[in-house]
């Protein structure tokens, strides 16, 4: 074991000489998370600040003038606007106003005969704005409504509670840190899976195909060190650089949340729940024996190719594979299909899910982790007795 790791050590060597790869590897993770969670913030803000400071443009066609009083007595939420050139609904789209109102016009005399009346409104459902117009619309008919069925009632001598047959009062069982928690654990298994096979793709790629295209292969088998220990070596370097990725991504993240959280309210129940070292300990418990497996499949199909480029066209379907395990498990409902849990790398990604979401099973942990332990033992036994063959070896 002791050639492996000289040759894990000459890897690392070779990588302190490169400025650019160091900072990549070591330095970008704690710029990464911070620059996105804060901007994330700010954008956040900027937006419910400029929405609740304007008022919503309405283009309003009433003409017995029954909803007028009631729009122009906040003008602070609404703003009627003449009629825009050109067709209606594009005007809408292209963000010229925010809602379109056509109130029926035979609307006062409905409501003399205590009758119903319609009002039409388009809006565009894809823009916040216009979805803010409607919900501040209908704040403001709520009590109007009201006002005229009381109104109605009275004069028919009615109880009041006649329109209100029961009053439904919504308690939200989810925090804000289990909201955040499902946001952070439907992402974070994605996110942690391509940082760590891309890292150890790039440094995998230089340390085989790239040790036959600079000659220095034959070299090192040239030495007294077994041809075992040299792979194994490899295997161990590509491997590291993998999990010190996932590492220096999770210390990052639970370090962004914390320092973001100290501005909210809720932000011991955010550190708790998300940022404790519980859950990033067992994050990463379940991301060593994973990128044991990437490392693996790197170290077998970058040491048969005959260059780099070869090399990265044979290893990159694998992150084609990851992005697409990762995108599957973002998809509403997965985390509900129980055989999921016995599928390769799913079964990671589900796990920490739940970890994140305070939906947390040992069970499944306990299963996905074991599982994931015999594939990457499994595929070290394979890479490993391939790799041992000259033919393997040096292909060229």
């Amino acid at each position: 074991m002791r050639g492996a790791l000289l040759i894990a050590k000459k890897e690392f060597l070779e990588l302190t000489k490169d400025r650019k790869t160091l900072f990549l590897v070591f330095v970008m993770p704690f710029l990464l998370y911070p620059a996105i969670f804060t901007m994330m913030a700010k954008l956040g803000k900027r937006s419910e600040d400029q929405n609740r400071n304007k008022a919503s443009r309405i283009y309003l066609v009433d003409p017995s003038a029954t909803l007028v009083p009631i729009l122009k007595a906040d003008p602070k939420q609404f703003e009627l606007v003449a009629k825009p050139e050109g067709d209606l609904r594009q005007a809408i789209r292209d963000q010229k106003l925010e809602l379109a109102l056509e109130v029926a016009p035979e609307a006062g005399a409905a409501l003399q005969k205590q009758e119903t009346f319609q009002v039409t409104a388009t809006v565009d459902e894809s823009e916040r704005a216009s979805n803010i117009a409607l919900k501040r619309l209908k704040g403001a008919l709520e009590p109007q409504e009201k006002n005229w069925i009381q109104t109605r009632l009275k004069t028919l001598s009615a109880s009041p509670q006649l329109a209100e047959p029961l009053k439904l009062e919504v308690k939200n069982a989810a925090d804000t840190a289990l909201e955040v928690g499902k946001a952070i654990g439907t992402m974070l298994p994605y996110l942690l899976m391509i940082m760590m096979y891309s890292g150890s793709m790039q440094h995998g790629i230089y340390a085989t195909a790239g040790e036959k295209e600079r000659q220095t292969l034959l070299s090192l088998m040239a030495t007294r060190l077994p041809r075992i220990q040299i792979i194994l070596g490899k295997l161990l370097y590509i491997f590291s650089i993998g999990v010190i990725s996932a590492l220096l991504n999770l210390v990052s993240l639970g370090l962004s949340i914390s320092i973001l959280g100290s501005d909210s309210t809720s932000s011991v129940q955010t550190m708790s729940a998300i940022a404790n070292p519980m859950t990033l300990g067992l994050t990463f418990m379940i991301m060593v024996p994973l990128g044991l497996f990437f490392a693996n499949f790197i170290l077998l199909m970058g040491i048969q190719a005959k260059t780099t480029v070869e090399a990265g066209t044979a290893i990159m379907p694998g992150m084609f594979l990851v992005i697409f395990l990762g995108v599957f498990t973002m998809a509403p409902g997965v985390d509900k299909m129980a055989f999921l849990s016995y599928v390769p790398v799913v079964n990671v990604c589900l796990a920490l899910r739940k970890l994140f979401s305070q939906q947390f099973s040992w069970l499944e942990y306990l299963v996905s982790f074991a599982m994931t332990v015999g594939l990457a033992g499994l595929m070290t036994l394979v890479s490993t007795r391939i790799l041992n063959q000259e033919k393997a070896l040096f292909k060229m």
